[in-house]
């Protein structure tokens, strides 16, 4: 993984020598994708691997050194931990081969830590909760990803198609008991097309996705009383794989597919419009009892999205629906890890609507956007036996403006904006469950529910460079505070080149 900045940098020379043909310079041609980023409309063209064919914007890669930082007075989401200092590089590139070809590639190396992380054990807890394992010791975790992408589209008289391939691997792990080691393998592969008309074009894409994970926790004190939970949801655990030993394996198997159905405008203004489905199924195996199969999570998403563009303004809506089913497996006692039983136990639903707009106009050398926005979200899970239940939701609305000035030699932009989010409806009910399990569950739906103000700043620079190239400069700060005095600050920094 050391290798990546210096394959990251192979990655783009072939864009770099291509940039230098290039009639616009560096910072005219961000400008450009800027300002179409100023547009709802511009968020279609990458939800098919065929729509980037007709992004209205310039060739145009970006080669830049982050960091990230998040601190949190009180944790928002344990799992997750209270904090994160982490700092990488991320190249991206897209090219216009010619009027009827476009190619685009994407890498990133990461590295960082997590602070705090208690109750999960397991990478990747946001696709795979509630089936995790965890323990209430927990501690700071080191990370280290790196991830690459690319796609290629053509047209082909009234036909287009396209294909694009992305893969990400990462580790997880802890120098301090309990001690887990997970490895992540996760590749995912799209294929479409369209067909074009006089004015619009109607794509469709279909995805096929493998993901890997192999969770490993050790522990080098075993006079430590701290057990290894293999959860189920809403607190629940199997006792049988739960405990304390000197090596717990888990391995994690899932697949998914998809599919998006996308209508848009060849050019200009007019109706865009999407809907996406998705379906990923993912095993947990308990490795030391051959390999046997403890229980299975079923997540489907479908989405849908309808924006309308005008000339100088954009509005639309959206809506999001996802459903989780967990299924839990009961293995025979004979040491042949053979399934006697499966029990649907764990279902969670979550719904989501939301409605904004954008309003561009220039004056002089100078370009402004006011980006309303308002949202409404909810989400129920629940676990049968014994019965429990967690509802969370939020309703807001928020305010962004957006400014940037191409000044000679530079581009300087900056953003500010404010949202205020409250839960309309919450519950929470934790029937027969441990003490300990029912504090942490009780703190987590009152941190989810609680009202809090969202207010951001943005800063970002440009200076032109020689053989139309450009470097840059950025800052975002987005601090959280909370009904009750607490505060979380994420601040993100990052530099690099445009070219």
């Amino acid at each position: 993984m050391r290798r990546i900045p210096f394959l990251l940098l192979l990655l783009l020379l072939p864009a770099a020598l291509r940039a230098q043909r290039d009639s616009l310079g560096a910072m005219e041609r961000a400008e450009r994708t800027d300002a179409e980023k100023a547009f709802l409309s511009e968020r279609f063209y990458g939800h098919t691997p065929a729509g980037e064919l007709y992004r209205p914007t310039p060739s145009l890669s970006r080669l830049e050194v982050h960091m990230q930082l998040r601190r949190e007075e009180e944790a928002r989401l344990e799992p997750l931990g209270d904090g994160t200092l982490e700092g990488g590089i991320r190249a991206e590139s897209y090219r216009r081969l010619d009027p009827h070809s476009v190619v685009w590639a994407d890498a990133r190396y990461l590295r960082g830590r997590r602070s705090n992380v208690r109750w999960n054990s397991t990478a990747d807890y946001l696709l795979l909760y509630p089936y995790i394992t965890a323990d209430s010791v927990g501690g700071d975790l080191s990370t280290e990803e790196y991830a690459f992408g690319g796609g290629y589209a053509r047209r082909l008289g009234r036909f287009a198609v396209a294909i694009r391939g992305d893969y990400r691997a990462g580790q997880e792990y802890r120098q301090v008991d309990p001690r887990p080691h997970n490895v992540v393998s996760d590749f995912t592969l799209r294929v479409g097309g369209g067909i074009e008309w006089q004015r619009h074009t109607l794509l469709a894409d279909f995805a096929w996705r493998l993901y890997k994970q192999n969770q490993r926790i050790s522990f080098q004190n075993e006079t430590n009383i701290i057990r290894e939970l293999f959860m189920t949801g809403l607190g629940s655990y199997l006792p049988r794989y739960s405990g304390k030993s000197s090596s717990t394996t888990v391995a994690y198997e899932g697949r998914g597919y998809g599919a998006t159905l996308q209508f848009m405008p060849r050019v200009g203004t007019g109706w865009y419009a999407l809907i996406a489905w998705n379906r990923f199924t993912t095993g947990r195996n308990y490795r030391p009892n051959n390999s046997i199969p403890v229980s299975s999570l079923a997540t489907q998403e479908l989405k849908a999205n309808v924006v309308y563009r005008a000339a100088r303004w954009s509005a639309g809506v959206c809506g999001n629906f996802e459903r989780r089913l967990g299924t839990e497996m009961v293995a025979d006692r004979n040491g042949q890890g053979s399934i006697v039983d499966r029990q649907t136990l764990y279902e969670n639903r979550t719904h989501e609507v939301g409605a904004e707009a954008t309003v561009v106009w220039h004056r002089g050398t100078g370009r402004y956007v006011l980006h309303p926005s308002i949202v409404w979200s909810s989400s129920t899970a629940r676990y049968l036996a014994p019965r429990r239940e967690m509802i969370v939701s939020r309703l807001g609305a928020s305010l962004r403006g957006e400014a940037s000035w191409l000044l000679d030699g530079w581009r300087l932009a900056a953003t500010a904006g404010v949202g205020y989010y409250a839960p309309p409806r919450k519950g929470l009910r934790l029937d027969a469950l441990a003490d300990y399990l029912a504090e942490y569950l009780t703190r987590t739906a009152a941190r989810l529910n609680c009202c809090h103000l969202a207010p951001e700043a943005s800063l970002h620079a440009e200076r032109r460079l020689r053989n139309r190239t450009a470097c840059f400069a950025e800052l975002r700060y987005a601090p959280r505070i909370y009904q009750g005095g607490d505060s979380e600050h994420h601040l993100t920094a990052a530099c690099g080149l445009l070219f």
